[in-house]
């Protein structure tokens, strides 16, 4: 991946429906080349999909943070990515037997009760366990969303 390809992923990344002139006409390139750089990043498996951003007033966002026993990690871990219709993400880190989820939901009592099930469910495998209710998404850019000093309009509603 060269500096053009880094660009064109800078480009994309805030606007996914850009036409192949846009980028081509941003990058000093013709539409033809640009198809062809999008596409060789696809199949290289760089560009993974397209995403829509859809504002839901009403969404509640959960991020959830598991550290589970050395046994019990494969466990918890397939308890969430099966039993969870709430989940979004799931990605394990660096930190031994860490487990960090983003969940989302138009209703604040279903997403909770989620993530007491998962607690409960789990209990015998998990030795720390931290959910927290997003209040504001500062910036996602994936999602469309830029930081705005002194905005509110990203809010998620507390609970």
């Amino acid at each position: 991946m060269d500096g053009t390809d880094k660009k064109l992923l800078d480009l994309i990344k805030g606007n996914a429906r850009m036409s192949y002139q846009e980028i081509g006409d941003a990058l000093g390139m013709s539409r033809v080349a640009a198809k062809k750089r999008v596409d060789k990043l696809e199949k290289a498996g760089i560009i993974r999909g397209y995403n829509t951003y859809i504002k839901k007033e009403d969404e509640v966002t959960m991020l959830i943070d598991i550290i589970t026993t050395s046994e019990g990690f494969d466990k918890v871990l397939e308890y969430v990515a099966t039993r969870t219709m709430y989940v979004r993400q799931i990605y394990t880190t660096l930190k031994a037997n860490h487990i960090h989820l983003v969940a989302v939901s138009d209703s604040p009592e279903d997403i909770k009760y989620m993530t007491k099930i998962i607690e409960k469910a789990c209990s015998d495998d998990i030795k720390e366990y931290h959910a927290r209710q997003v209040r504001q998404i500062i910036k996602d850019v994936y999602g469309g969303i830029k930081y705005e000093s002194g905005s509110e309009s990203n809010t998620n509603t507390d609970s």
